[in-house]
Parts: structure tokens; C-alpha cells; sequence
């Protein structure tokens, strides 16, 4: 532990650094550099075509994504040529995995 003595030196000096401290001031010209800032910020604003702009780049990329959406939608609809037979098979694999209900967990063990 520390001695007491040693704790109230250090609180005393520390009480010590702080009178040495004085009233925080501004420039002459802060509250002038602030307005003018402030003011440019609101001057700056969007102009009305900045909207227009928006609206193309967001129709474009609308468009892309239409597009993209339906070459998916017809490659899939002539991917449907695999045989219904085998597909069925597929899920009826699938379903019988998936609701077997056997509690046969050794496959964890494989770890």
C-alpha cells in the first residue's frame, strides 16, 4: 500500500497544478469565423437539380436491376426441362432425411 503522507503530497500537488489554471478565451474573430461557416453550410445546400441527379442514377440502377431480374426469371423458366421424375425422387429424398426422426447422432462423433 502507499503511505498516507505519499497520497496527500500527490493530492496537494495536483491541487497545486490547478490554481495556475485560468478563464478559457476566444479569439476576437471566433464568433465572426462561426457565422461565417455556418452561413456557407446553409449557402450550400442542394441545389433543385441535385434531386434530378439522384433520380436518374436511382432509375438506372432500378432499371439494371429489372433486368438483372428477368434474365433470372427466364433462365429458370427453361431450366425446368429436368425430368419430373428425378426431381420428385430429389424431394422425397430430401424429406425423408430431413423428418427420418431417428435420434442416430454418431456422425458428431466423426469430431
Amino acid at each position: 500500500m502507499i503511505p498516507e503522507k505519499t497520497i496527500e503530497k500527490r493530492v496537494e500537488e495536483t491541487l497545486n497544478s490547478l490554481e495556475g489554471l485560468g478563464k478559457a478565451e476566444a479569439s476576437p474573430f471566433f464568433y465572426r469565423k462561426l457565422e461565417a461557416r455556418m452561413q456557407n453550410e446553409l449557402d450550400s445546400a442542394p441545389s433543385r437539380f441535385a434531386l434530378v441527379g439522384n433520380l436518374r442514377l436511382s432509375m438506372a440502377v432500378l432499371t439494371v436491376f429489372m433486368v438483372v431480374n428477368l434474365i433470372t426469371l427466364f433462365s429458370i423458366g427453361n431450366g425446368s426441362e429436368v425430368e419430373t421424375s428425378e426431381r420428385e425422387d430429389q424431394i422425397a429424398s430430401f424429406a425423408q432425411e430431413y423428418f427420418s426422426g431417428s435420434d442416430d447422432y454418431e456422425y458428431l462423433n466423426d469430431y
